[in-house]
């Protein structure tokens, strides 16, 4: 399973050049994985959006986001997210 996606990890996509950009904020700020707020579908680094999310876990009613998610730019969320909290689906 991948590790989940919080506000802060990194993005790698054409849309970004090349260059890893943090997803921004809020997230789901009332969902804290490592102290930080859940990364969901939906999410973005400004230049690109997170467009797959986990199918069986939901945080604030959007999917979870994981490491290995994709984005409208074609890249990915990137490792190593937060590697105690493995989300399925």
């Amino acid at each position: 399973m991948p590790a989940a996606a919080r506000i802060t990890d990194l993005i790698v996509s054409p849309a970004t050049l090349g260059v890893p950009v943090p997803i921004i904020p809020p997230g789901a700020p009332t969902v804290l994985i490592g102290g930080l707020p859940a990364a969901r579908l939906g999410d973005s680094c400004g230049a690109d959006v997170i467009i797959k999310g986990s199918a069986t876990v939901f945080i604030a009613g959007m999917p979870a986001a994981r490491v290995g998610d994709s984005t409208a730019g074609g890249g990915a969320v990137m490792p190593p997210g937060a590697l105690q909290v493995m989300l399925g689906g």
